[in-house]
């Protein structure tokens, strides 16, 4: 893909999170929504958003791409994850007879867009292989984070921001709000008081902790874009009125840290659960990204979430 020169890289990762972050929001007709904005704002009057009307239905078709036949039907799964999966097969299989039986004139491809962030279950590729092998006249695709990612990066910064909200860029990484700063670690110091402080992993973090946990690229991005700023942190909870309040916050993300390992989440769902933990859910401005950055890749360099390569540990 082709990367514009208008997105720097800071941009571009921010918006990277920023839709991921709505992928796993997004479920049902939200997710479908979400596509024809997408869809409509790349290809203008060549996408035709579906809507159902009544007993007639939408035969099976979400969104129709005119000038190439290609038939999009959305699985709109919630949190990004699906654990239904012979409904999501069979829902594939009848959507696609249905759309080859009432809308076999006008389709020449069938896509499956799906927010499954950590990639689809192996039964749902080969049920669509299956439905290509039955139908070689037809071609059919899969869209997912990256097919999303590479259609709205198509797209002009002002449309992406218009979309996913403003981004911070190089400047404001290095202009760390403090007063930002500040009312992040308040809200987390709030939400940590009910629990007892508990004795948090101060090591020194190996370098190729990123690696190890295999976070996807972007969150590597967001922690490592962090780091300049790290000791910004550092400095802030040392000169911290409550001397506690750098042990509250670590306690509470190491809590969190534990129970979504314990849910056998992935490392990015792990990561964008802990970022809005910071930032809330919802478009996050510029100041709020560099701050809750920062506080992140100082959590991860300094404390005990995320794991450490035991062979680097133990030497």
């Amino acid at each position: 893909m082709q990367l514009d020169p208008d997105i720097s890289v800071e941009q571009r990762y921010w918006w990277r999170i920023a839709l991921e972050l709505r992928l796993r929001k997004c479920n049902g007709d939200a997710f479908q929504d979400f596509f024809s904005t997408v869809m409509a704002q790349l290809h203008g009057d060549d996408f035709v958003g579906v809507r159902p009307f009544g007993k007639l239905g939408d035969k099976g078709c979400d969104g129709y791409l005119n000038s190439s036949g290609q038939l999009f039907q959305c699985y709109g799964a919630m949190n990004g994850e699906t654990k239904q999966v012979a409904k999501l097969t069979k829902k594939m299989t009848d959507d696609f007879d249905t759309a080859a039986t009432k809308l076999a004139e006008i389709m020449r491809e069938w896509h499956m867009v799906h927010n499954l962030i950590d990639g689809m279950p192996t039964e749902a590729i080969t049920t669509l292989k299956a439905l290509e092998t039955a139908n070689p006249e037809l071609v059919f695709g899969i869209i997912g984070l990256e097919g999303f990612a590479e259609r709205v990066f198509k797209l002009t910064p002002s449309k992406i921001g218009t979309l996913l909200g403003p981004a911070a860029s190089d400047d404001d990484a290095k202009n760390l709000d403090i007063a930002t700063l500040r009312r992040l670690v308040n809200d987390l110091a709030a939400a940590a008081d009910a629990a007892q402080p508990e004795g948090v992993d101060l090591r020194p973090v190996p370098v190729d902790k990123l690696a190890y946990n295999q976070l996807p690229n972007h969150w590597k991005s967001l922690i490592s874009g962090g780091w300049i700023n790290a000791p910004i942190v550092a400095s802030y909870f040392e000169r911290h009125p409550d001397p506690l309040t750098g042990d509250k916050v670590a306690a509470l993300f190491k809590g969190k840290y534990t129970y979504f390992k314990a849910q056998h989440l992935a490392p990015g769902d792990i990561m964008a659960a802990l970022f809005e933990l910071v930032t809330g859910i919802g478009n996050v401005l510029p100041q709020q990204q560099v701050a809750a950055q920062a506080l992140l890749a100082f959590l991860f360099e300094n404390c005990d979430i995320f794991e450490r390569d035991p062979e680097v540990a133990a030497s």
